[in-house]
């Protein structure tokens, strides 16, 4: 399947220099976390400054995605990355003259509001390129992404924290100046590639049962006034969504808990600069996850998948507390693979949910929602957790990870219900039709 979708001209070319624009995306808070904490010795501004930057980016993702959608993404994206460079540029001058903390605050601020969903760019992109194929070609696409994601998570956070702890105060800047040029790079290839390039979407005009991922036995007529109403409202109100978006929440505060409250344990123990290997584990296990889901044909219901991988998920998250506390790393180091085997199919599970509800003109918004609620998530996690790390210790934050994780579980049974009861009501089912394979002819 990976060797089939390589094959369309362009696809390539935009995923190698969409990684690229990601560099920033598991470096750039972990980073702030990490050179607040040489600065003022203490958890709890650095994680809030980390959360002061994610928020930031959450509260403009969709406004830039809604942006991409509407007047396309070269127009946006090639405005966008060289603030994103010298703003990130300014921060590590500032936090290296030891700048006052509202400054820094300012710039993290400034810094957030010039971030946004590249994954969701990358993955409107493969939407569009693989619009004539079957599902399947983009569940797999979806999961390359996601293992792409995983690498990223895993080279990151090792290449940030090592480099920031090598030779303080000065290594503690130069993860902002690799990253963020890496970043910039990366945006310049990605937004100038003329193939696989999205055009802007205005409006849907007409709904098109058979090509729009939408199967129903009510009569034509009926059919086409339920859709253009149901097409008429926003991304987030369609069947679902909401629950999806917080349940991603959840989901992912628990990681950047982790990234916070791992570091402060390793740190303790007298690991700390090993805590990048530490981090890394649970990327690992996704990686491999995301691998294996993606070469895997699935026929279950996409809701129920995520359920079953949020189980697994909060079992491994419960073994990583529980061999931490009993100082057993290695073992930890395992429970932290298992879990994060679950992690990228479930995210690419939720993209492969939105793409196959979202009309075209609403695709990248919402694509991008659902990284606005790892965002958001993100944000919650490294505060709540370095104020829990100040307070309650480093090891009862740390027996909190999996219970946070276990909270997505319920949301994703009520937006599964929600789908199920609308879908019951209007004879709808939101799942993209099944194409032809002309592929597979051709390579026989």
């Amino acid at each position: 399947m990976y060797r089939q979708i390589f094959k369309i001209p362009g696809t390539l070319a935009f995923s190698i220099s969409g990684a690229m624009t990601r560099a920033t995306m598991s470096t750039i808070g972990l980073s702030m976390i990490l050179c607040l904490n040489n600065l003022y010795n203490e958890w709890t501004s650095a994680g809030l400054l980390s959360a002061v930057y994610v928020i930031s980016a959450a509260v403009v993702t969709p406004f830039y995605a809604r942006l991409f959608d509407k007047y396309g993404q070269k127009r946006i994206g090639l405005m966008i990355a060289p603030v994103q460079f010298a703003l990130l540029l300014a921060f590590a001058a500032a936090a290296y003259f030891r700048a006052p903390l509202a400054l820094l605050f300012t710039l993290a601020i400034l810094i957030g509001f010039c971030m946004y969903s590249v994954g969701a760019a990358v993955r409107t992109r493969w939407a569009w390129a693989l619009s004539d194929k079957p599902e399947d070609y983009l569940n797999t696409a979806y999961s390359w992404e996601a293992a792409i994601d995983e690498i990223i998570f895993i080279f990151g956070p090792i290449l940030a924290a090592t480099i920031s702890t090598s030779f303080p105060p000065i290594s503690t800047i130069i993860p902002f100046i690799l990253f963020g040029g890496i970043n910039f790079i990366g945006a310049m290839i990605f937004y100038n590639l003329k193939s696989a390039n999205p055009p802007a979407v205005v409006a849907v005009q007409e709904v098109d049962i058979d090509d729009n991922s939408v199967q129903t036995d009510v009569p034509d007529t009926a059919m086409s006034e339920q859709m253009k109403k149901l097409y008429s409202r926003h991304i987030l109100l369609f069947p679902g969504m909401l629950f999806l978006i917080f349940a991603i929440t959840f989901f992912n505060s628990t990681f950047s808990a982790y990234d916070v409250t791992m570091t402060a344990v390793m740190k303790e123990i007298g690991l700390y600069q090993r805590t990048g290997f530490m981090l890394a584990t649970i990327a690992v296990g996704s990686l491999m996850g995301a691998l294996f889901f993606g070469s895997r044909k699935h026929k279950h219901n996409s809701w129920i998948r995520m359920m079953i991988f949020m189980a697994f998920l909060s079992l491994g998250i419960a073994g990583v507390s529980i061999s931490m506390t009993m100082h057993q790393i290695i073992l930890a180091g395992l429970f932290g693979v298992f879990a994060g085997l679950f992690v990228a199919p479930t995210y690419a599970t939720a993209n492969l949910i939105m793409r196959q509800t979202a009309p075209a003109n609403q695709l990248t918004e919402g694509l991008s929602w659902i990284s606005t609620g790892s965002t958001v998530g993100s944000s919650i996690g490294s505060a709540v957790g370095g104020i829990f790390l100040d307070q309650v210790g480093n090891y009862a934050t740390l027996h909190l990870l999996w219970i946070n994780a276990l909270i997505a579980l319920p949301l994703f049974f009520l937006g599964y219900m929600q789908v199920r009861s609308f879908e019951k009501k209007h004879g709808i089912k939101f799942e993209i039709v099944e194409k032809p394979d002309d592929s597979s002819e051709t390579d026989k």
